[in-house]
């Protein structure tokens, strides 16, 4: 009896059309989770960059502050040189950069906040500015879960010492600084950050 020509059956191609199947679905959801898993590590990647960029901002400034109080927007009194209650804070740093040379001062009044989960970094253009100077400024850093600023009023004060408003009292100077902040900032999806900052005078 003749042997049968060379070539596939019916049902031997339609079990390699399945396993073909199988193995391209298997792909695909490898594929998928890899995209997936990879987007979540760029997402985690930009928070922490924001966060850290934050942190650095926060640093630079606070070591810079300077004890020059502002007039307030009536031009009667002066508000302090650095005025923090727990929903803000603003402050006068110096080094400000100028390399177009513009006829303006080196301080600069500066002001955080956090709205809605997102840490805000404000400055006015003038120091002692009126109610409609317009504030510049940039979000920092987004699915802030903790943003808290302490200062310590005098060094060789204890762990106690550290407040989370200033000035210390009513009766203190508009000049008064602390000599120094500590830091926390926590984003969603990242490590506390906790930092503490030598105020400079």
């Amino acid at each position: 009896m003749a042997g049968s020509a060379g070539g596939f059956t019916l049902i031997e191609l339609l079990v390699a059309l399945a396993i073909f199947a199988v193995m391209a679905m298997l792909a695909f959801g490898s594929l998928g989770q890899a995209v997936t898993q990879s987007g979540a590590l760029d997402a985690s990647q930009q928070r922490w960059l924001a966060l850290q960029r934050a942190v650095r901002l926060i640093e630079n400034d606070f070591a810079q502050l300077r004890p020059r109080p502002v007039r307030n927007i009536l031009g009667q009194d002066y508000d302090p040189a650095l005025d923090a209650s727990e929903t803000e804070l603003a402050f006068t740093r110096g080094g400000w950069l100028n390399p177009a040379l513009l006829p303006r001062a080196e301080l600069q009044r500066l002001r955080y906040r956090l709205v809605d989960g997102q840490l805000l970094r404000e400055y006015w253009p003038v120091l002692d500015h009126i109610p409609a100077t317009q504030t510049e400024g940039e979000m920092l850093v987004a699915g802030v879960q903790r943003f808290r600023v302490e200062f310590l009023p005098a060094r060789g004060l204890g762990a106690d010492a550290w407040m989370d408003v200033w000035p210390p009292s009513p009766e203190a100077a508009p000049d008064m600084l602390p000599v120094g902040v500590r830091l926390t900032l926590a984003v969603e999806g990242t490590e506390e950050i906790t930092r503490l900052i030598e105020v400079g005078t």
